[in-house]
């Protein structure tokens, strides 16, 4: 059995049970789906490495507020923006391409592009250049810090997106705004939903103010493990969508189960792994527009 591997620092995991999943794949979308699978753990830990203060965002780096939600309202923004924080990876990638042509498909990627050296140049291992890059997240841009924080937890606990959630929230949906604010207490006061408080007071709608301060004083959802996963997973059904090549959902199940065959973790995936064919299918079925952050969709 292979040495277990820790799961908390990204490793691309491509050893003999990940190497027999691939036959029969195209190989773009199976190492784009490996690298995926495999960086779903490393963010689940990233995510509650922050939120328990292990990992501490400087005062100077606390996003401005503007700035902060204008990334509630315009999912290319952020997608944007964290893409122009990876810049200087362009320059780095294979054939000049850079990791995100593979999640935007502006344009098709020539068929010979070399996806494994594509997608490594995301990692500090592959690309040393990253040192000089602050990827330490206690400096992490506003954009990383928004999609690891809210956009994530928001459809990995909901299956919603948070533009979706903040229109409605604008137009008084408490249970939508409740949702905002349990992730983020900042958001009563942005422009649209501070106004809708404005309303309810001034036409004495005490109701609607309680449930609001009610909000505030309830603790941050937690994530688990295997919501990450999940919609993961959904995001390699979406690119192989995108691919035309539709990767069904046992075919995915079968990838996490791989990995952590090679990363010596048993026969299955410890979170996703013993869920049925049929709950698994049903899984990925709720999370169908996590993915609308790419500028594809």
């Amino acid at each position: 059995m292979a040495a277990e591997t820790d799961q908390s620092e990204f490793h691309l995991i491509e050893g003999p049970k990940v190497k027999a999943w691939k036959e029969g794949v195209a190989p773009l979308l199976a190492s784009v789906a490996i690298f995926l699978a495999c960086d779903s753990e490393p963010l689940f830990h990233k995510l509650n490495a922050i939120r328990s203060g292990e990992i501490r965002i400087i005062p100077e780096n606390i996003p401005d507020t503007e700035v902060w939600f204008s990334y509630y309202r315009s999912h290319k923004k952020l997608l944007a923006d964290v893409t122009a924080f990876y810049a200087p990876l362009q320059q780095e990638a294979p054939n000049g391409h850079g990791p995100q042509d593979i999640l935007t498909e502006k344009e098709p990627l020539p068929s010979d592009i070399d996806a494994h050296a594509l997608l490594l140049s995301l990692t500090p291992a592959g690309t040393p250049e990253l040192n000089n890059l602050d990827l330490d997240w206690h400096n992490s841009p506003p954009a990383l810090l928004f999609f690891i924080l809210i956009w994530v937890p928001c459809n990995c606990i909901w299956g919603e997106n948070p533009p979706e959630l903040l229109f409605r929230a604008r137009h008084g949906d408490l249970d939508a705004a409740r949702k905002l604010i349990q992730l983020d207490k900042s958001i009563i006061s942005e422009q649209g939903i501070a106004r809708k408080i404005r309303k309810w007071s001034a036409e004495a709608r005490t109701d609607k103010l309680a449930q609001i301060g009610s909000f505030l004083g309830e603790s941050i959802p937690d994530v688990s493990l295997q919501q990450v996963k999940l919609t993961w997973a959904r995001f390699i059904l979406d690119t192989s969508l995108r691919a035309g090549q539709r990767m069904p959902a046992p075919k995915i199940q079968e990838l996490f189960n791989a990995i952590a065959q090679d990363s010596g973790r048993g026969l299955q995936d410890p979170d996703i792994g013993g869920m049925t064919p049929e709950a698994f299918a049903k899984a990925l079925t709720r999370r169908k527009d996590f993915w609308k952050l790419s500028t594809s969709r």
